[in-house]
Formats: C-alpha cells, structure tokens, sequence
C-alpha cells in the first residue's frame, strides 16, 4: 500500500511539474516596457499602461489614426501600429506546430471597415497566411489568400469586455496538411486545413494591432496575456467571469 502511495505522489509531482512547464515567450508587458517583442510598427501609436489590463499590472495599448505619421512606408491608403513577435527558426517549419493566445479590449466598437487586428507572415517575402479581421463588432478568422473567412463570429468583437483568443497551428506548405483551429473565450470554433506555411525556407512572424484602410478616425484597442505555449493547456487561461476586468 506504502508503495502505491508513493507511485500516485510521484505521478501527480511528475504531472504538476509538466502543467508548471514555463511558456516558450510572453508577451504580457509586465516588463513594464516593450522590451518582449521583436519589432515595433509604428512605435509612436504602441505604448505600455496600467489602467486597462487583463491581468497582472500592465497591458499595452494601440491607438491608430488617419495621421501620415501612421501611413506604413508612405501608402497613402493604409494605417497601421502593431506589436509583432517572431518565434525562434526551430519552432517554425515543415510539420511543426504552433500553440499561440492573446487577449483584447476595445472601448469603443470598431467602425465597420475591416481591420486586421492579428495575422501570420512570412519572413522574408513578407507573405501572409492566416489573419483575423474584425468588422464592427464581428469577428472572423481566414485564409489571407481566401476571398471569404472560414467563420464569422457576430458580436464576438463587442466592447467594454476582455476577450481571449487561442490558436493552433500546424505549419505545411501542402494544404492538405497544414491547419489552424480556434478558440474564442474557450469556445472550439473548428479546424481547418489550408496552406499556413508560405515557404519551406522561411520562418513566420505575427503581428497584433491595427491594420486598417486609412481613416481619419482615432480607434483603441489593449492587448494583454500574449503567450506562445507547449500544448493546449497553457493556452486555455481565460478566467470565468471577465466582467470583473474593468478598465479606469
């Protein structure tokens, strides 16, 4: 019995141990700077605060304007600000796969123009894959290359709450073997196959914010609980009742 006892203790350390496994990045701002992201789009619209925040002390913030100092290499016609992290070349490739989540808060509705507020890119033909687009207040996932997304979520986009995306992928340059299924606040929205890597011999990298067609509205969106994680578990990080996050 001792050594049964013993046996089921071991387990659970051993278990408890692989859930404490560290995530492979975070980008949650609690540097209290922007110091854990690789590259900084229009830094001048991306700033680190304390009064809006999904958990922890800090989040960061985008605001984007129809300013020309938010026009991205002089394209008259586009805005955007973004916080962008690249995983190391190791994670990134053929038959790989990539668990990945953020969380926003919007408040105010978006306009009913599309913004592409997180999207995949390849690294060095700077190709994108795979993207999230919020119209108003609805919310879709698709295919960059695709003329429709995969899904819409109605209202999911809403503001005054957090809100928690998870992704998971699976790189491949062959469509039939290449994937990207979904969690919105823990809610399976399916899987789907499709070309996610643009190349065998380039990474890819993501970038979280606003890209829009220039308008001279202002429109805020925080980011929080960025994190690149070993498996689903990591991921699923959402608490219950989101109603209590209030922003000041």
């Amino acid at each position: 019995m001792n050594r049964i006892i013993t046996l089921l203790c071991f387990t659970l350390i051993i278990t408890g141990c692989a859930t404490r496994q560290p995530l492979l990045w975070q980008g949650d701002f609690e540097t209290g700077d922007l110091s854990q992201w690789n590259y900084l789009l229009n830094p001048q619209g991306l700033l680190v605060q304390e009064d809006c925040v999904y958990e922890g002390r800090y989040a960061g913030r985008a605001v984007i304007t129809g300013e020309p100092d938010m026009l991205w290499h002089g394209n008259e016609n586009l805005n955007r600000t973004e916080f962008s992290h690249k995983p190391s070349t190791e994670r990134i490739g053929e038959g790989q796969e990539t668990f990945f989540g953020w969380s926003f808060y919007l408040p105010q509705p978006l306009s009913e123009h599309k913004h592409e507020i997180g999207y995949w890119e390849s690294d060095k033909s700077y190709q994108q894959t795979l993207r999230f687009n919020i119209i108003g207040q609805d919310f879709s996932f698709q295919e960059s290359a695709a003329d429709s997304p995969f899904w819409i979520k109605p209202g999911f986009a809403s503001a005054g709450v957090w809100h928690d995306v998870v992704l998971h992928i699976g790189w491949s340059t062959n469509a039939q073997k290449g994937f990207a299924q979904v969690w919105l606040d823990g809610e399976d929205m399916g899987k789907h196959f499709f070309k996610t890597l643009y190349a065998a011999d380039e990474g890819m990298f993501t970038q979280i914010g606003f890209l829009r067609a220039r308008d001279e509205r202002v429109e805020t969106i925080y980011i929080d609980n960025v994190r690149e994680g070993r498996g689903l578990s990591q991921m699923q990080q959402n608490p219950d009742d989101k109603e209590s996050l209030v922003c000041r």
